[in-house]
């Protein structure tokens, strides 16, 4: 007799477990949107948004020039890393941030072995020797600096193109000459550049 009670009541487990689980097939859940879920569940925020990098890895470009004037350049431009500028585009279920990464260059300029001009050219760099450009150049990012070679080379002096522009629209820039004496002076000024 106490044999079939157990029996009976493994049965009657048995059985309600069966019930349990047969209802928790997920029905409830079949009409509620997958956003909404995520939404109930605070977790939208982490599938809501895509990052993107451009450029995505470190890369630098070195130039060495030697002028006939007797100059020798050395451009080194490189990607900052830890610096950039946020653009967001809005989908209809996520959010897009796209980080532009700001590029410095590093600018070598010597004159019969003598260093006249050592220097990172940077947004810092350029307002800080311009005070009618601050916090101008901050959602803007180097695009390229050169050495000007529409004026003629001089033994006075060497004078570099600085390009900024909008990260999504070069049409929309800021150009700079810089201009490096051969006694170690240098001047920034503001120009214009078409593309």
């Amino acid at each position: 007799m106490f044999n079939s009670l157990i029996n009976k009541i493994v049965y009657f487990l048995f059985i309600l477990t069966i019930i349990i689980f047969s209802s928790c097939d997920g029905r409830d859940k079949t009409h509620v949107k997958s956003l909404q879920i995520l939404e109930d569940k605070n977790r939208l925020t982490s599938f809501a948004e895509r990052i993107k990098y451009f450029p995505e890895h470190y890369s630098e470009t070195i130039t060495d020039t030697i002028l006939s004037t007797g100059y020798t350049i050395r451009v080194k431009t490189f990607v900052d890393m830890k610096t950039n500028i946020l653009t967001s585009n809005a989908h209809t279920s996520y959010n897009t941030k796209i980080l532009y990464r700001n590029a410095n260059a590093n600018v070598l300029v010597t004159l019969d072995d003598k260093i006249l001009f050592n220097e990172t050219i940077s947004k810092g760099f350029i307002q800080h020797h311009r005070n009618d450009t601050s916090k101008l150049l901050d959602s803007y990012i180097l695009k390229s600096i050169w050495i000007d070679d529409s004026q003629d080379f001089s033994k006075d002096s060497v004078i570099f193109n600085i390009f900024y522009s909008k990260p999504e629209d070069a049409s929309i820039n800021k150009s700079f000459l810089l201009t490096i004496s051969k006694q170690g002076d240098f001047k920034i000024t503001e120009t214009t550049t078409k593309i």
